[in-house]
């Protein structure tokens, strides 16, 4: 990941889009479950070029500018921002992390 440029994220487009999505990013990550990382940066990704691109006809200067807009934001710093937020992995990384003392434990008798 880059250094952080602008407010704290990466890029204005980054930061814009966070804050216009926050709400709904939020609600996501309340009501959905994710495998990983990128599962909701994916996910997030998604959800906005579906509301942006509605009705944005193709080839055209308005659909060429929002490409290049939402091509710029860093979805998996979005995401990230969010896990850790709602701390979506925190079983399954308790999991791993015990899992990871096991072997440890039984590797060192």
């Amino acid at each position: 990941m880059s250094e952080k440029q602008y407010s704290g994220w990466t890029n204005k487009e980054t930061w814009n889009i966070n804050l216009m999505y926050n709400e709904v990013f939020g609600n996501l990550c309340e009501e959905q479950e994710y495998d990983d990382v990128d599962h909701v940066a994916d996910s997030f990704e998604s959800l906005v070029n579906d509301l942006e691109f509605d009705g944005v006809i193709e080839n055209t200067l308005a659909h060429n500018v929002l490409s290049e807009y939402l091509n710029r934001v860093d979805w998996k710093e979005i995401a990230e921002h969010y896990a850790a937020d709602f701390e979506l992995f925190k079983e399954e990384d308790e999991e791993k992390d015990m899992e990871e003392l096991r072997e440890l434990l039984a590797n060192s008798k």
